[in-house]
């Protein structure tokens, strides 16, 4: 069984002529089947010019018909032009059109009247429908294949919300791929989904109106590429985004960064170069990291990963994070009936656990899943975006925290404008909250600032810090030249020794000292011998 399908331009009268002989055949003849497409002048070049490509034809004018095999499927058969199809009719049927010129062109003019009040009529029934408009980049990975069911049945965004969603992909992804999860939506058969469209790396209508974008993208790193090339590329790519959300989206547009790379770096860049976005908008998504580390917990304690609440991931979520299973001010952890609850502390009771082995098994989780698998762990990452997508939307849990890493404002010693995964909540108004009355040991305070100067080697990479020039030395005194030693004068030769001094006389020296003190003391000279005289007077007179 065939089908005829003639296309045309809403004001050609030749596509009026050969829609009534069409028309007449399918009154005629039970069998014929017929399909009619019309085009508005303004559509029409670039649609006939997209179609012709896409089947291999060459033809420009209105109409064009062509027949298809119904049961058989394949590209179809050209027919041709108006005169073409007459013929074609002609030969098999025996039909000739009798219209006139005139009256050709009157009907001409009726479709074109009639083609602009139906889809007025359409353009009115579209507008009583608001649907969401959201973007999922990164369309092509398992990822994003496996969120589009939770997202069109409307447990994220509400069993009355309506959808349009775009499917966004780089240019060097495969296409294939995209379309074959819009098929997949469509064959849902979800009544929330007004559609459903591939974008081929258009960023203006991909981001254009929407409230929610969740970036999947994946800049992954060369095997001889270095560290700072691939942070370039990141920020490159990321910035490129930003810029044009910011002029063509939604004022109060949610835009999820997830993935693999270095998303805390990726949502920074956009924040910087999207100003007219609140920056309580571009979040980095921890929720993974999360529900690893509750389930590696849960298993240790052989409970349900789901009953494992309120803990936290510090830092960058996909680089040097630390994992606080230690909620301090907080009965988070194992819960029994909805009035019970213990600390996940005193239910596992091995600290050394949980300092060295605990984030280790985190830390290898999804390496381990993966491999058992033999592929990406697809379905876990698109639980994540779904329930942290929920939540954004419609609140958090009451009592409970979640990780998520959003731009810093100096808590926790972190510095103003980082993206750091930090323990918030969320209200149904897109706001988050950062829990602020937290009681960190001094160990803990040490790991985040490990992994803050993680974060500021990323960032450095982009904004190196100022140059700070080494300290002056200072200036060693100049060495003073030696005195230079004159030769030693000649010997004179020694006088001949003096006598030796024996007792009771005076030596040489001592004999000038006495000679000295007479000339010094001429009055002690003169009683000296006035007294020797006295003596020999009285001598005399004695004899």
């Amino acid at each position: 069984m065939a089908k005829v399908v003639i296309a045309g331009r809403s004001d050609c009268p030749y596509f009026s002529k050969v829609e009534l002989l069409g028309d007449r055949l399918v009154k005629n003849l039970p069998s014929f089947q017929l399909h009619k497409i019309v085009k508005t002048p303004e559509e029409w070049e670039n649609w006939v010019s997209q179609t012709c490509k896409d089947r291999g034809w060459d033809h420009k004018t209105s109409p064009l018909i062509w027949r298809e095999l119904i049961d058989r499927g394949g590209k179809g058969v050209l027919i041709g032009g108006a005169s073409d199809f007459q013929e074609y009719v002609n030969g098999y049927y025996g039909l000739e059109s009798e219209l006139k010129s005139q009256d050709m062109r009157f009907i001409a003019e009726e479709n074109a009247k009639t083609k602009q009040e139906v889809d007025a009529e359409e353009a009115h029934f579209r507008s009583l429908s608001k649907p969401l408009h959201i973007c999922l980049s990164g369309a092509s990975s398992p990822t994003c294949y496996a969120l589009i069911s939770s997202i069109t049945s409307g447990e994220v965004f509400g069993k009355n919300t309506e959808l349009n969603i775009r499917l966004l992909e780089t240019p060097l992804a495969d296409t294939m791929a995209v379309s074959a999860v819009a098929m997949e939506t469509q064959d849902l058969c979800c009544g929330l989904v007004r559609g459903i469209e591939v974008c081929d790396f258009c960023l203006d209508f991909s981001f254009k109106d929407c409230s929610v974008i969740v970036l999947m993208d994946e800049v992954l790193q060369g095997a001889e590429e270095d560290y700072d090339s691939w942070i370039h590329r990141n920020c490159e790519f990321f910035t490129s985004y930003a810029k044009v959300i910011n002029d063509v989206a939604k004022r109060n547009v949610r835009v999820l960064v997830t993935g693999s790379g270095p998303i805390n770096f990726n949502a920074m860049m956009m924040i910087k170069n999207a100003p007219n976005i609140n920056r309580q908008s571009i979040v980095a998504m921890s929720r993974c990291v999360e529900n690893r580390a509750k389930s590696v917990i849960a298993q240790r304690l052989n409970v349900n990963s789901a009953g494992v609440v309120d803990l936290i991931v510090w830092g960058s979520v996909n680089g040097k994070h630390f994992i606080d299973a230690r909620v301090h001010g907080y009965d988070g952890a194992i819960w029994g009936p909805p009035w019970y609850s213990l600390s996940a502390v005193e239910m596992i009771h091995d600290n050394k656990w949980l300092e060295k082995e605990y984030l280790e098994e985190v830390e290898n989780r999804k390496t381990a899943v993966e491999t058992a698998l033999g592929h990406a762990a697809s379905a876990s990452s698109a639980r994540a975006i779904s329930t942290m997508l929920t939540h954004w939307w419609n609140g958090s849990p009451l009592g409970q925290m979640f990780s998520l890493g959003v731009c810093s404002e100096g808590l926790y010693g972190v510095p103003e404008g980082l993206v750091f995964s930090y323990p918030v909540t969320l209200s149904p108004s897109g706001y988050w909250t950062v829990v602020q009355d937290m009681n960190l040991t001094p160990e803990t305070f040490e790991k985040l600032k490990e992994t803050i100067q993680d974060l500021k080697t990323e960032l450095e990479v982009i904004y190196p810090p100022p140059y700070v020039p080494p300290p002056t030395p200072p200036e060693e005194p100049e060495e003073e030249e030696p005195p230079v030693e004159e030769p030693p004068a000649e010997e004179q030769p020694s006088e001949a020794p003096s006598a030796m001094t024996l007792p009771g006389e005076s030596s040489g020296a001592d004999k000038d000292q006495d000679d000295e003190n007479q000339e010094d003391h001429p009055d002690a000279d003169a009683e000296n011998e006035e007294a020797e005289n006295e003596e020999a007077e009285n001598e005399a007179e004695d004899d």
